[in-house]
């Protein structure tokens, strides 16, 4: 992502600590009106595509932390994902799956997530 964030690429770490699930709320209503697009693009395409393998039927927002953190990291596009080629919407989710989860993803599960968010 150094056409994002030019030599230093942000470190893999939450951006996001909450104190309570109220604060997690608080933010997330605020995300979701400031960038409706992108909250539910990258909502729906993590939940569909599920690089952790944690989403159960009928227990949505298993991804909000993420998409939390991601739309940070959107910033110096001003929250448009639009504007990113595939391999930086690519290390974008691998960034904020790591600063969340710390984990690594199934590598098909997020590129078909990338495929769902860039229309392919």
């Amino acid at each position: 992502m150094t056409d994002l964030y030019g030599d230093e690429a942000p470190l893999s770490r939450p951006f996001w600590i909450f104190q309570d699930v109220g604060e997690s709320r608080i933010v997330g209503a605020i995300l979701k009106r400031r960038f409706p697009d992108a909250f539910a693009l990258l909502s729906d395409s993590l939940e569909r595509a599920d690089p952790l393998d944690i989403v159960y039927p009928g227990n949505a927002g298993e991804y909000s932390d993420v998409v939390f953190e991601i739309i940070v990291l959107l910033a110096p596009v001003g929250g448009d994902i639009g504007k990113l080629s595939g391999d930086d919407v690519e290390q974008l989710l691998r960034e904020g799956l790591a600063r969340r989860f710390g984990e690594l993803p199934d590598e098909s599960k997020v590129r078909e997530a990338v495929r769902m968010i860039l229309g392919g």
